[in-house]
């Protein structure tokens, strides 16, 4: 099943980033290794941190259940950090060629 079917709340967040070209919408943890994860692990990489303001503004993702719990990072601070390798993160937005939406353990 695809983590956006599963969790609805993902598609609303990944329609909520198109609004704003330079945001990136990743997952990872349990959101990618279990069908019930205590909450919902999510990466945003921008470029400006007033989009990841907005985007904040636009839903009550905490509140979701579960609950999304939303990290923000610069492209150089993930570099820096590796976030993304050394976490496993899947990229759900924007979607391209070299990325699709993962699928959820049943």
């Amino acid at each position: 099943m695809d983590l956006t079917e599963r969790w609805p709340v993902l598609g609303e967040l990944i329609r909520c980033a198109a609004t704003f070209p330079g945001l990136q919408v990743w997952v990872f943890g349990s959101t990618l290794r279990s069908s019930q994860p205590n909450d919902l692990d999510v990466l945003v990489i921008y470029q400006d941190r007033a989009e990841v303001d907005e985007l904040r503004k636009m839903g009550w993702w905490e509140i979701s259940v579960p609950p999304m719990d939303i990290i923000a990072m610069t492209e150089d601070e993930e570099q820096h950090y590796g976030f993304i390798t050394e976490t496993g993160a899947a990229c759900l937005h924007p979607l391209n060629e070299a990325f699709s939406s993962p699928a959820v353990p049943d």
